[in-house]
């Protein structure tokens, strides 16, 4: 009898012991996940994606943009989403804005795209009274569903043969209502005189 006494008393102990051994196991065994975690570095894209194709619709379910590029990578330190050779077409009104560049970021929130390199980008003419009007860029930001566009870089814009180049650029409606300014140069067509 005094021998179960004793394992009724060393019993609690025991279970005790067993509970602290597995919780120190459980402490190390999540620190090792952790550190495994804080390994990886935010910088490197957790996927990439080939082929790319991304459509917008607004509220009455009419086709707003399209984004295309051959290849995507997304990087979640900076909840960025790199591309290549990106393609955005805006639809607003019955009419059509393009972009074009060889590299493009969409933001955290997929709500701004900044296009880098050889930025190209135009608006379709609605008739033969209004023609094209064609823009050429290093950098263009531009909010899709804002249909807003900016560039802090040195622009061209050319509509027939007429030309403007300025520092800085700003549209609204998306080349709608436009702003330009710094060194703003604008060459027309001289027009005919009428004999």
């Amino acid at each position: 009898m005094p021998g179960t006494q004793l394992a009724y008393r060393l019993y609690p102990v025991v279970i005790a012991a067993l509970l602290a051994l597995g919780s120190i196991w459980l402490e190390r065994l999540t620190h090792e996940e952790d550190a495994t975690r804080t390994d990886v570095d935010g910088s490197t894209p957790d996927f990439t994606a080939d082929g790319v194709h991304v459509t917008g619709f607004a509220e009455d379910g009419a086709l707003r943009y399209t984004l295309v590029s051959p290849h995507m990578t997304h990087v979640p330190d900076a909840d960025q989403t790199q591309l290549e050779q990106p393609r955005l077409q805006l639809f607003t009104q019955g009419r059509r804005v393009w972009v074009s560049a060889d590299s493009g970021i969409v933001g955290a929130k997929g709500t701004r795209v900044d296009f880098h390199g050889n930025v190209k980008a135009g608006r379709d003419g609605t008739s033969a009274r209004e023609s094209a009007l064609n823009f050429f860029s290093a950098q263009l930001t531009v909010w899709p569903d804002e249909q807003r566009a900016m560039s802090n870089a040195p622009v061209k814009l050319v509509k027939d043969v007429s030309t403007i180049t300025a520092n800085t650029f700003s549209a609204d409606n998306v080349f709608g209502l436009m702003k330009l300014s710094g060194k703003v140069h604008m060459t027309l067509p001289r027009k005919k005189r009428n004999s």
